[in-house]
């Protein structure tokens, strides 16, 4: 039987900064059901991710929407069980004749009002014809959908590609093609953003981030007193610091013991998140002294054996794999790697983010004193768009001095 490769890859960039305000998001349209169903299942499938990818006392990062987005684009040629696999893993919820308008209208709305608020958010698609072909229709649903540039291409224009949309935060997202490789699809999100509040540099002190009860690192310990959503449980705090234009914004969620992230992370599912999210939401703004570590992650991911754990099987075995929207015989195109990249850096000025996925397929009297958020022990964080609820990216902060 010989071997067919179709390789993906999916990118996502944030970057943002601090400054002033802009317009807010009451300004901006009110999401669609489809849109607000996609996202919501874009979150369950963030939270189920999470939990095969987290390590015990090791950093995650990661972004959810854009490995959503690129395995959507493959589910398009998907059929029979391996689409119903896909389907459930991937949380949607919607048929596909409707899930591929929401996909090409939640990526408008996610860019939609960013150049008058002095943000950047690029969403670009690609497949690249690598030594084969895929069906007329299957090109029609990516380029009508997705807006997808389609050309032929080799590993070097993959690359090249990725570190063009990417603007060099990700250089490279796959390190070779299989010999009988015949289209690569790829996903990339760029943002850069800007912070509603800037914090001040000359106020970054080192402090101590306690890793454990017992282990200490000293980080760069950004500070500002300001007005902040804030939600105080009992057994953790979260605080929404808004970007410019209050489009998007950076959720932190902060368990109050210092090795409380386990069971933090333990009753994070989708339902949970999403309470958490609401709850946080519904707040007024109150004074808030936030002490924020300065941080960059890395990291790097295979998502073959996470996502079929999930249940997405037959995409990636040779002989059940079902392709054939894609113009292939059953059994002729599988997946044979899935790999995601990421980078976030935090730091006075904003926010810098770049994630690569790549998935082949082969064959307030006197006023009171403010609140205190100490980000100074390992804490979960969040980016997202404030108006659907899309989560860009997710991940943890447990290890500061860690590469």
């Amino acid at each position: 039987m010989k071997r067919v490769c179709l390789a993906l890859s999916t990118l996502l960039l944030g970057v943002l900064c601090l400054a002033a305000c802009a317009p807010t998001k009451a300004s901006a349209a009110a999401p669609t059901p489809s849109q607000e169903t996609l996202a919501r299942g874009n979150t369950a499938f963030a939270e189920q991710l999470y939990g095969h990818l987290v390590e015990a006392d090791r950093n995650t990062f990661f972004s959810p929407y854009s490995i959503s987005s690129a395995l959507a684009m493959t589910y398009g040629g998907a059929r029979e069980n391996t689409a119903r696999e896909m389907k459930a893993t991937l949380h949607f919820q919607l048929d596909p004749n409707q899930l591929y308008p929401a996909f090409k209208a939640l990526n408008a709305t996610l860019a939609d009002g960013m150049a008058p608020s002095g943000q950047k958010l690029n969403i670009a698609n690609a497949l690249i014809l690598t030594g084969g072909d895929v069906s007329p229709e299957y090109k029609q649903i990516l380029e009508e959908n997705y807006a997808a540039e389609i050309f032929p291409g080799d590993l070097g224009a993959i690359n090249d590609w990725v570190k063009q949309k990417t603007e060099a935060k990700i250089e490279k997202i796959l390190e070779e093609l299989d010999p009988n490789s015949v289209c690569v699809i790829l996903n990339a999100i760029y943002f850069k953003g800007i912070w509603e509040r800037r914090f001040d540099e000359s106020l970054t002190r080192e402090a101590p981030f306690k890793r454990s009860a017992t282990d200490t690192v000293n980080v760069p310990l950004m500070n500002q007193k300001g007005d902040f959503k804030l939600l105080s449980e009992e057994d953790f705090q979260a605080i929404v610091l808004p970007y410019k234009g209050q489009t998007l914004s950076m959720v932190v969620l902060l368990p109050r013991q210092v090795q409380g992230l386990g069971d933090l992370e333990a009753r994070m599912s989708a339902q949970g998140l999403n309470q958490w999210l609401s709850a946080l939401d519904g707040q007024r703004p109150q004074k808030v002294q936030l002490y924020l570590p300065r941080f960059k992650l890395e990291t790097a991911y295979d998502l073959a054996l996470p996502l079929k754990t999930m249940g997405m099987r037959d995409a990636f075995d040779m002989m059940r794999a079902d392709f054939r929207g894609m113009g292939w015989p059953k059994g002729r195109l599988y997946i044979s790697q899935a790999k995601h990249k990421a980078v976030v850096e935090v730091n006075e000025e904003g926010t810098e983010a770049a994630a690569a996925t790549a998935v082949e397929m082969a064959t307030k009297s006197m006023p009171a004193p403010p609140e205190v958020f100490r980000a100074d022990h390992p804490f979960l964080f969040l980016i997202r768009h404030d108006a659907t609820g899309t989560l860009l990216f997710l991940g943890r902060m447990a290890n500061p001095g860690q590469k």
